[in-house]
Formats: C-alpha cells, structure tokens, sequence
C-alpha cells in the first residue's frame, strides 16, 4: 500500500473488520538504537517500556503490515482476482531517511536485503501520520471498536509504533501504565494480546523463541521465498494467534504486550 492506494485500500480494510474482527499487525523500522540500562540482572518492565518509548519516539517506522482474520483463522479474499486469494496488507512509509534519521546500519541493510527500497519509498509511500489518521477514520464506532481483537508477536514496538500513528507523531506516554491506558482507548476498548507472550506462558520450549521457529513448531504453514517483511510478518504472526486458541491456550494476558503489563 502507497499513498497512491491508500484510500482505497484502507476502506477495503474497514469494510473487511466487520466479518474479520481479528487484527494482527507487525511494524518493520531501522534497528534499536537506544538501549537504556538496566538496575538488574533482567529488565523490569519499566526499563522494558523506556527502552520502546526512546527508540518509537526517534526512529522512523519504515512499513506496517495489516492481517485481518476471523474467529478461526481465516483471510479476507479479493474477490476481483481469479481465483481469489487470501491478502493481507503491507504499508509503505516514506518517513525514513537513513542520511537524517537514527538507525542501525546492519538492520537498514538486512531491510534492504528484503527487498525495501528506502529511495522509492520516500517517493511513493505515505506518512506514517497520514496513516494514522485514515486507520482512526475507518475503525468502526467507538460503541462498536470494543468488537475487535488486536494483537501481534512480541508487540511492544509494535504496539508502541501504532500508537504514535494514531496520535499524528507524538512522543510515547513518560509511563508504561499512561501507555497502555492510551492504547486502549485509542482503539476503542478492543482486546489486546501479544502471541508471543502468551506461547511462552503455555509452552517451556519456545521461551524466546522467534517467530518463523514458533510457527514451525506449531504447525503454521509458511510460505517458501517469501521476504520477511512486515506484511509477510503479520500473516505469520495471525497464524500464530490463531493456532493458539485453536488448541485451547486460555487468553489470561490479555493487554500483557512483551512484559509491558
């Protein structure tokens, strides 16, 4: 998705929310720059939390990508394509510039690698803001926001990233409680989980796993030669959701995004 498509794709994405209340994101942007210290041996959540706020508030988000599904883990089809097929959606930001902006070398070329080009992008791509905004417009009534599940895989950046699109750019909350808080209600009263916090909580073997080892082990079919990029990620990461109510994981931590309580 570019600026070109944006509208039109995004109230594709709006209709679609009503038969496909589950949405899972995944944010792509160019490395962790800063790395706050730490008072223990592990981080604490708020350490956690300060960590996401200082790299979300300086570094550019480069792409977001956007999977809707259904109760069982269903997609949305296209129904102009013959045969139809599954989509999901990928966002491309013009926003970063690696002459300008904070990053980490390495990240900026394994992105490249995956195929992004950073040039084309500031040409073609929209604002994260401009995201942000046409996101809030097509979310369904706040009486009815309350309908929808988000969720994503280890989603504190994520989660951190999304809020600043729909709060047109701003710093992230001083507070890991004011953040939350602020997701909430930015999305309306919505469900929130993060996948990969709830796997480890129900299975010992895939502590710190990532996310293509997770979905191996549960089964999740992947799609060979594909780029891991951030449209590509969110349908894995879907999947992923999916699978684990399929096999009956109590959702018990719902709004528990990567240790942020």
């Amino acid at each position: 998705m570019t600026a070109a498509n944006l509208d039109s794709e995004m109230g594709l994405i709006g209709e679609m929310m009503v038969q496909y209340p589950y949405v899972t994101i995944d944010v792509e942007f160019a490395g962790v720059v800063h790395h706050p210290p730490y008072t223990g041996s592990r981080p604490t959540p708020d350490e956690i939390y300060a960590a996401v706020k200082s790299n979300v508030d300086e570094v550019p988000a480069v792409q977001i990508g956007i999977t809707l599904s259904d109760a069982e883990g269903n997609l949305p089809t296209r129904s102009s394509s013959s045969p139809e097929q599954e989509i999901a959606w990928e966002v491309v930001f013009s926003d970063f510039d690696a002459g300008r902006d904070p990053h980490v070398v390495d990240s900026v070329e394994f992105l490249k690698n995956q195929g992004i080009d950073f040039d084309l992008a500031r040409q073609i791509g929209v604002t994260s803001t401009a995201f942000g905004e046409k996101l809030l417009a097509i979310l369904p009534p706040p009486s009815r926001r309350g309908e929808l599940t988000w969720s994503a895989f280890g989603g504190a950046y994520d989660m951190g990233y999304l809020l600043k699109m729909l709060t047109g750019g701003q710093p992230l909350p001083e507070t890991r409680q004011q953040f939350m808080q602020l997701v909430k209600s930015r999305l309306g009263g919505g469900r929130i989980f993060d996948s990969k916090y709830l796997v480890e909580h129900d299975r010992q073997d895939l502590r710190n796993a990532g996310l293509r080892h997770t979905a191996d082990v549960l089964g999740v079919r992947q799609q060979e030669g594909v780029k891991m990029l951030a449209g590509h990620k969110s349908v894995v990461a879907a999947a992923i959701f999916a699978t684990i109510r399929s096999q009956g994981v109590h959702l018990l931590h719902e709004g528990v995004i990567d240790g942020i309580l």
